[in-house]
């Protein structure tokens, strides 16, 4: 799974290289209601404010079960606590939380690959415009896997059975 995230990760990578080498040098890097721009900048900045919020998020989702076996118990918050911050199913803990993270970058970078295209697609479209009924397809199916992911996350942090006897 990490390496499927990193890959989704690239692509964003080179979308944002690919973005510079033929967007117009002011872009629209916000929108409104309709697809309508409302917010403009340098080609540059619009390809550095992809990468400044990326890259975070890669360190983020690759990281967050090392973190969280490293981190004191009152900075996190989890189901069932008590149970996995325990000293003998941290590890547990880790691996579980650091597969579900990986998923969830995956999902997130895929999404941010779409939002990408959407937004060079608008840029290079006469008028400026956002495909706005396709963002909001993406986005919705976006958020149902976020509550699919949400639920998945709490299944996962059940206490195991043979721990409850």
């Amino acid at each position: 799974m990490r390496r499927l995230m990193i890959s989704a990760f690239v692509a964003n990578l080179v979308l944002t290289l690919v973005s510079l080498l033929i967007l117009p040098d002011l872009v629209a890097i916000h929108f409104r209601g309709g697809g309508i721009p409302d917010a403009w900048a340098s080609k540059w900045t619009h390809a550095l404010v992809f990468m400044v919020i990326q890259l975070p998020l890669l360190a983020l989702c690759m990281s967050v079960g090392r973190l969280t076996l490293n981190s004191p118990a009152k900075w996190i918050s989890l189901p069932n606590k008590d149970y996995w911050l325990k000293p003998e199913n941290r590890k547990e803990l880790e691996a579980r939380f650091s597969v579900l993270m990986e998923e969830f970058g995956v999902a997130l970078f895929a999404f941010l690959f779409v939002v990408g295209l959407l937004t060079l697609d608008a840029n290079l479209s006469d008028p400026v415009r956002l495909n706005e009924s396709l963002f909001l397809l993406f986005f919705a199916a976006f958020m149902l896997y976020v509550l699919y992911w949400l639920i998945k996350l709490l299944r996962r942090m059940k206490v195991p059975r043979q721990a409850s006897n």
